[in-house]
């Protein structure tokens, strides 16, 4: 049986000024700009990315929307080999690796599994979600009047780093310098923890969008592998290190491991979502739905029953 590597994150957008939750815009934006054919990149670029056939599907009693991440590019071919012997042969191959994507509409987190070793990861899908979601919104905007114009759209698709990645990567540390914490507005999520919580609500009075946290000093290395773990998504970290051998350095987001192998036989497709599902929900963040999240998709249920 051969093996997947599924990535977890939290899809965290929010809309406007009022950091409106995403299944509020879900049918005026999310859903038409996946499915609109938008590409990230300009027409001469090598490389361009793309959704592929996206749609929103019941698995396991919940909504979930699905569909291909793909990177079209080509590489150089240079020299091959020839009746033994190397030769020139210069040529420029095509070649589109995907990626499969599954967002839990519930809760919106998600899971991303690569199909090969040069498919597209959590960085470009963001990117790429970031850019066809101000296409659709400027192009939607063309025409409209000023008060109905569609707000901009606030991305965050933030890695969920696995603790046994976090203790591997202090392992070699000898001193932590500081651990800094990035907020940025949730779509209906509730903080773990009390510091999140605090910080948060400075920022609504201050009338902050983000905001950060350093702790100077850390010296508990399980401590800071258990409160990366408990923001769940829900914030950005960093590290600054010290190594054993004196080397300063920065562990920024996407250094820390959100992934886990999966065994998948074949191309990953629409056929393995159901079982893709089940093994995404071993992982107990999977499975958090806040109150308000839970409320609001029980509110917009009939318009995922509808473009189902």
């Amino acid at each position: 049986m051969d093996e997947k590597v599924m990535q977890f994150a939290n899809f965290n957008i929010t809309f406007g000024q009022g950091n409106a939750p995403m299944l509020e815009y879900f049918e005026e934006i999310i859903f038409p700009a996946f499915t609109g054919a938008y590409i990230r990149g300009k027409e001469d670029d090598v490389t361009k990315y793309s959704f592929d056939g996206v749609t929103l599907k019941q698995i396991d009693g919940e909504y979930v929307m699905t569909g291909n991440f793909v990177k079209d590019t080509e590489y150089n071919v240079i020299t091959t080999v020839q009746e033994g012997e190397l030769v020139s042969s210069p040529a420029r191959v095509p070649t589109a690796p995907y990626s499969r994507f599954i967002i839990f509409l519930k809760n919106h987190r998600m899971v991303l599994i690569r199909n090969e070793t040069a498919s597209p990861d959590i960085r470009s899908f963001q990117k790429t979600v970031s850019e066809i979601l101000m296409k659709h919104i400027r192009k939607e905007n063309q025409d409209k009047d000023k008060n109905k114009k569609l707000p901009f759209a606030v991305v965050h698709i933030v890695d969920i780093p696995q603790a046994e990645s976090i203790e591997d990567a202090l392992k070699s540390v000898k001193k932590v310098n500081w651990l800094k914490f990035r907020f940025f507005p949730l779509n209906n999520d509730l903080d773990t923890l009390p510091l999140a919580t605090a910080v948060r609500e400075g920022m609504q009075i201050a009338g902050c969008r983000t905001g950060n946290v350093k702790l100077n000093s850390p010296g508990n290395k399980k401590g800071i592998q258990d409160v990366i773990v408990a923001t769940g998504g829900l914030a950005e970290a960093s590290i600054e290190v010290t190594d054993t051998d004196g080397e300063v350095r920065r562990l920024k987001e996407g250094t820390f491991s959100s992934s886990t192998k999966v065994e998948y036989s074949g191309n990953v497709s629409s056929y393995g979502d159901e079982y893709l599902v089940a093994q995404a929900k071993k992982n107990s963040a999977m499975n958090t739905v806040s109150n308000d999240n839970a409320k609001l998709y029980e509110r917009v249920l009939h318009i995922l029953e509808r473009l189902a």
